[in-house]
Protein backbone atom coordinates (compact mmCIF):
# COMPACT_ATOMS: atom_id res chain seq x y z
CA UNK A 1 0.00 0.00 0.00
CA UNK A 2 2.69 2.48 0.65
CA UNK A 3 4.51 1.94 -2.54
CA UNK A 4 1.64 2.78 -4.66
CA UNK A 5 1.21 5.70 -2.17
CA UNK A 6 5.16 6.22 -2.60
CA UNK A 7 4.25 6.78 -6.87
CA UNK A 8 1.24 8.35 -6.89
CA UNK A 9 2.83 10.71 -5.04
CA UNK A 10 5.75 10.78 -7.12
CA UNK A 11 3.60 11.07 -10.44
CA UNK A 12 1.80 14.14 -8.91
CA UNK A 13 5.17 15.83 -8.19
CA UNK A 14 5.90 15.44 -11.95
CA UNK A 15 2.31 16.48 -12.89
CA UNK A 16 2.74 19.58 -10.92
CA UNK A 17 6.50 20.72 -12.18
CA UNK A 18 5.17 19.79 -16.06
CA UNK A 19 2.53 22.06 -15.45
CA UNK A 20 4.43 25.07 -14.07
CA UNK A 21 7.11 24.23 -16.67
CA UNK A 22 4.23 24.57 -19.01
CA UNK A 23 3.01 27.96 -17.56
CA UNK A 24 6.87 29.60 -17.51
CA UNK A 25 8.01 28.94 -21.19
CA UNK A 26 10.00 31.90 -21.65
CA UNK A 27 12.72 31.49 -23.74
CA UNK A 28 16.57 31.63 -22.17
CA UNK A 29 19.45 32.67 -24.16
CA UNK A 30 22.76 29.88 -22.96
CA UNK A 31 26.59 31.49 -23.80
CA UNK A 32 28.85 29.35 -24.41
CA UNK A 33 32.27 30.82 -24.44
CA UNK A 34 31.90 33.88 -27.05
CA UNK A 35 29.48 32.28 -29.23
CA UNK A 36 25.96 33.74 -30.33
CA UNK A 37 24.22 31.96 -27.45
CA UNK A 38 21.28 29.66 -28.15
CA UNK A 39 17.78 30.32 -27.23
CA UNK A 40 15.75 27.64 -25.58
CA UNK A 41 12.64 27.23 -23.40
CA UNK A 42 12.83 27.85 -19.61
CA UNK A 43 12.11 24.70 -18.85
CA UNK A 44 14.53 22.47 -20.65
CA UNK A 45 17.36 24.36 -19.57
CA UNK A 46 16.48 23.60 -15.90
CA UNK A 47 16.13 19.65 -16.80
CA UNK A 48 19.50 19.49 -18.35
CA UNK A 49 21.10 21.50 -15.51
CA UNK A 50 19.41 19.12 -13.26
CA UNK A 51 20.49 16.23 -15.26
CA UNK A 52 23.88 17.12 -15.55
CA UNK A 53 24.01 17.84 -11.86
CA UNK A 54 22.84 14.39 -11.67
CA UNK A 55 25.38 12.79 -13.78
CA UNK A 56 28.27 14.97 -11.65
CA UNK A 57 27.26 13.72 -8.56
CA UNK A 58 26.80 10.17 -9.43
CA UNK A 59 30.20 10.39 -11.24
CA UNK A 60 31.61 11.97 -7.61
CA UNK A 61 29.97 9.09 -5.36
CA UNK A 62 31.52 6.19 -7.47
CA UNK A 63 35.42 6.95 -5.97
CA UNK A 64 33.76 6.35 -2.29
CA UNK A 65 31.59 2.77 -3.91
CA UNK A 66 34.91 1.62 -5.26
CA UNK A 67 36.86 2.34 -1.34
CA UNK A 68 33.88 0.92 0.25
CA UNK A 69 34.17 -2.68 -2.04
CA UNK A 70 37.79 -2.96 -1.94
CA UNK A 71 37.40 -2.50 1.97
CA UNK A 72 35.02 -4.91 2.26
CA UNK A 73 36.97 -7.59 0.17
CA UNK A 74 39.93 -6.97 2.46
CA UNK A 75 37.74 -7.43 5.91
CA UNK A 76 35.85 -10.57 4.19
CA UNK A 77 39.37 -12.04 3.20
CA UNK A 78 40.82 -11.57 7.24
CA UNK A 79 37.36 -13.40 8.20
CA UNK A 80 37.98 -15.93 6.60
CA UNK A 81 41.27 -15.93 8.01
CA UNK A 82 40.18 -15.84 10.97
CA UNK A 83 37.45 -18.39 10.79
CA UNK A 84 39.94 -20.60 9.33
CA UNK A 85 42.33 -20.25 12.80
CA UNK A 86 39.30 -20.61 14.96
CA UNK A 87 38.28 -24.13 13.46
CA UNK A 88 42.01 -25.30 13.25
CA UNK A 89 41.51 -24.44 17.14
CA UNK A 90 38.62 -26.30 18.05
CA UNK A 91 39.88 -29.41 16.29
CA UNK A 92 43.13 -29.65 18.69
CA UNK A 93 42.86 -32.25 21.44
CA UNK A 94 43.01 -30.71 25.58
CA UNK A 95 46.25 -32.37 26.10
CA UNK A 96 47.84 -32.02 22.74
CA UNK A 97 50.29 -29.92 22.00
CA UNK A 98 50.18 -26.95 19.10
CA UNK A 99 52.17 -24.04 17.86
CA UNK A 100 50.78 -20.65 17.08
CA UNK A 101 51.07 -19.67 13.60
CA UNK A 102 53.68 -16.78 12.58
CA UNK A 103 49.98 -14.24 11.94
CA UNK A 104 49.71 -13.68 15.82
Amino acid sequence: MFRVLRVLILLAALAGTFLLFDKNSENITIYFFRDNGYEIPGYLAFIGFVMIGVIVGYIISLKSVFSYRGEISKLVKSNKEISEELDSLRNVAVGEEFSFSDKE
